[in-house]
């Protein structure tokens, strides 16, 4: 595209360049999707100090940018609207529901937490976060749909099985599987 300035680095872009080069070279099979979501929870590890001479680089960049482009303004394209098709389903919103549903297999890190919500779980080392996205609306005309609200069921007690599971090793982390939950006195 002729004539189009990109923006400046930001910090974090500044960072997660060296960063996903090295991340796609240890794992060659992992996604760019996968990588960005890992290059984010390392950025929010990281301290103040530790990101601070890339805070320093973006503002050195921005500077150089700024000089180079003294008219420069960030103008973002807008996406041309497709025209939707009318009828009682609107496919854009419907498969990207339907989509998000089916990617438990190939991505535990969203999962079908209840019937009518949708939990996005970030697991670190240190912390599990969770939040809540949108409520999850899906028509049950038809098989498939019905069949994916029995799974999305199935999912939901198999997450509160794993919940517990690791609660319990949390709180009893030396026990074994058979003296869980009891106090053994010798």
């Amino acid at each position: 595209m002729e004539g189009h300035v990109k923006r400046p680095m930001n910090a974090f872009m500044v960072w997660s360049c060296g960063e996903r080069q090295k991340l796609a070279q240890q794992n060659p099979t992992m996604q760019n999707t996968e990588i960005s979501k890992l290059l984010g929870c390392r950025w929010k590890s990281l301290t103040e100090d530790e990101k601070r001479p890339f805070f320093q680089e973006a503002q050195r960049l921005k500077t150089l940018h700024r000089e180079k482009y003294p008219n420069y303004k960030y103008q973002p394209r807008r996406r041309a609207k497709v025209p939707q098709r009318s009828g009682a389903l609107q496919p854009a919103v419907t498969s990207t529901k339907l989509y998000n549903l089916l990617q438990w297999d190939r991505n535990p890190h969203t999962i079908t937490y209840r019937q009518d919500w949708t939990r996005a779980a970030h697991l670190s080392s240190k912390n599990q976060q969770s939040f809540y996205c949108q409520p999850v609306d899906i028509p049950t005309g038809n098989p498939l749909q019905q069949r994916l609200l029995q799974d999305q069921r199935q999912l939901k007690q198999q997450l509160q099985h794993e919940f517990q599971h690791q609660r319990q090793q949390e709180l009893f982390p030396h026990s074994s599987s058979q003296t869980r939950g009891w106090w053994v006195f010798s």
